[in-house]
């Protein structure tokens, strides 16, 4: 049974749900010959107006796009976009609502913002990149479904878990090595409501993880063995493919917990 450890940098990346997956390089390119590249301070926040009528592309630093909830012990849903990313394809094709959501600035960073109205001509100018966009848009919210489901389904060590690999995965680490090491810094506030835990519950894990010698810290930065991830699925809901292994167990996103599709 495949395992996410062994897969190639490449799939691993396309295996993460904490993160968005990079934006095509076409895209990119478009994005940066026709937006506006703004500096963004840590702490502000970018305002409905441009959420509304924006794509919005991270060049560097690290933004929280927040979610309100209806529940009012974890009040909000946060993603963590990192560079390379768009914070979100919501207004592809109608004006949206942005109400229930806001972008704060986590660290200084830089943004390029394109009209949206530039993404939809690509429909009547170029339909080859507008139908890449369409696919990416696609794929952004599959992803933000999974994540959904992985949030609510999956116990809190399991969320962990998934959730440093996710880090390693995106930041294209060398899963060969005896330690990993994360080279985003995130405060245990950040980490507990990107996993919409409590923070009492993460220190819990993390004592717990440092006992078993899963992680440690390393000139203030946090470092991983490779051996946590041992029984991670290449899927977090179980499902490799289309036509690969089923989960019978979403609450746990383990090889050990997949059926191949022989069984059946």
């Amino acid at each position: 049974m495949a395992q996410a450890i062994s897969l190639s940098t490449e799939m691993k990346s396309k295996s993460t749900i904490f993160f968005p997956e990079e934006v095509n390089g076409e895209i990119v390119e478009f994005l940066k010959n026709n937006g506006e590249r703004k500096q963004l301070k840590k702490g502000s926040s970018i305002s409905k107006n441009v959420l509304l009528n924006n794509f919005i592309y991270l060049n560097d630093g690290l933004l929280f796009y927040v979610k309100r909830t209806n529940d009012y012990t974890r009040p909000k849903f946060v993603n963590a976009i990192i560079p390379k990313r768009l914070t979100d394809y919501h207004l592809l094709l109608d004006d949206n609502c942005t109400c229930c959501k806001a972008i704060t600035v986590a660290r200084d960073s830089e943004v390029t913002l394109v009209n949206k109205s530039l993404i939809k001509g690509l429909n009547n100018t170029n339909i080859d990149l507008f139908t890449k966009f369409m696919f990416d848009s696609n794929y952004f919210t599959e992803r933000q479904t999974a994540l959904a489901i992985f949030l609510l389904t999956s116990s809190a060590e399991d969320k962990l878990i998934k959730f440093l690999f996710d880090i390693l995965a995106s930041f294209k680490s060398d899963f060969s090595k005896d330690w990993l090491v994360i080279d985003i810094k995130l405060t245990r506030e950040e980490i507990a409501d990107i996993l919409h835990i409590s923070v009492i519950k993460l220190d819990l894990m993390i004592g717990e993880l440092k006992k078993k010698k899963m992680i440690k810290k390393e000139r203030a930065k946090l470092c991983v063995n490779p051996i946590l991830f041992m029984e991670l699925s290449p899927c977090p809901l179980g499902r490799e493919d289309a036509k690969g292994c089923k989960s019978n167990n979403m609450a746990k996103f383990k090889v050990s917990n997949m059926i191949s599709i022989n069984n059946l």
